[in-house]
C-alpha cells in the first residue's frame, strides 16, 4: 500500500490532451485524488485507528450509474465486501432500518465494532472541460452525469414543478425534494454547485443516521464524503470534502 503524505496531483494521471480538463478540475476541486490512490490512501490513514477489512465493514453510497461502478468495486475489493447505500445521485435513502441491517453485519471479533462510510455524489468532466459531458462505452453520442441531477436542471422552472412523492418515480421525487428545499425556489445553480449541494446533503443525512443508528460507547467509525469526478479516457478521480474518523468516543480528522 502506498505511503501519501498529501493528495496526489491530478497531473499525475490526467490523460494526454486533456489539459481543459484538468484546469476544470483544478478550479472546481483542488487536490482530487486519483481514485485507486484514495482507495488505497483511505485505507492506509485508518490502520493507525484500528480499521482494517478483517475489523470492520466498509458502507458505500454511491449513484446507480454504471460508471460509478469501478470505484464501489475497488472499495468491494480493498474492504472485504461491502455494504450497498446506493440510490441515484447517491442519495442516502435506506433509512434507520438500512444503517441497523449494515451494522448488524459488521465484524465482531473484539469488543468494539467499526463501520466505515463512504458516500459520493458524481459528474462528469469531458476532455473540454466542460461539467456533465462523458463518454460510455458502447454509445456513439455524449453522455452525461449525473441524469438525475441533469434532469433537475433541465426540469421546468421551479414555480411549475412537482414536489410530490411519486410512487413510479420514488428516488428522483425525493432527490427533487431535497435540493428545492436546500436551494430554493430562486435561479437554478449550475451542475457544479448543485453536485456540492446534493454532497452537503448526503453528508447531513449521513451524519443524523450516524446519531440515530450508532452507540459510540461500543462503536468507532469513520467518514469519508465528497465527490466522485469521471474524466476522460474513463479515469476517475475522488474529490474529499470531509473526512474524520470517531474512536474511543474522539473525532480526528482524516486526509
Amino acid at each position: 500500500m502506498p505511503i501519501l503524505s498529501a493528495p496526489l496531483s491530478s497531473s499525475t494521471e490526467t490523460p494526454p490532451g486533456s489539459f481543459n480538463f484538468k484546469k476544470t478540475l483544478e478550479r472546481n476541486f483542488p487536490g482530487a485524488y486519483p481514485s485507486d490512490a484514495f482507495v488505497d490512501y483511505s485505507q492506509f490513514r485508518l490502520h493507525p485507528f484500528g480499521m482494517n477489512q478483517k475489523n470492520s465493514i466498509a458502507c458505500v453510497s454511491v449513484c446507480r450509474d454504471e460508471i460509478a461502478t469501478p470505484f464501489m468495486n475497488r472499495l468491494h475489493h480493498a474492504w472485504n465486501g461491502v455494504f450497498n447505500f446506493s440510490s441515484l445521485a447517491g442519495m442516502l435513502y435506506l433509512g434507520i432500518t438500512g444503517f441497523q441491517a449494515a451494522h448488524h453485519h459488521a465484524p465482531n471479533t473484539d469488543a468494539r465494532e467499526k463501520y466505515v462510510y463512504f458516500a459520493f455524489p458524481h459528474i462528469a468532466i469531458d476532455e473540454n472541460g466542460t461539467p456533465g459531458n462523458c463518454r460510455r462505452t458502447g454509445r456513439q453520442a455524449l453522455s452525461q452525469a449525473c441524469g438525475a441531477l441533469i434532469k433537475i436542471l433541465q426540469d421546468p422552472p421551479r414555480g411549475e414543478a412537482s414536489l410530490n412523492l411519486d410512487p413510479d418515480d420514488v428516488e428522483q421525487s425525493l432527490l427533487t425534494q431535497r435540493l428545492f428545499k436546500k436551494f430554493g425556489f430562486g435561479e437554478i445553480p449550475d451542475l457544479v454547485t448543485l453536485t456540492k449541494g446534493t454532497q452537503q446533503i448526503i453528508r447531513e443525512d449521513l451524519e443524523r443516521m450516524i446519531q440515530l443508528t450508532i452507540d459510540p460507547r461500543r462503536t468507532d467509525y469513520a467518514v469519508f464524503t465528497g465527490i466522485q469526478i469521471h474524466g476522460p479516457a474513463h479515469k476517475d478521480w475522488i474529490w474529499i470534502e470531509t473526512s474524520y474518523v470517531f474512536v474511543d468516543g474522539v473525532r480526528k480528522p482524516l486526509l
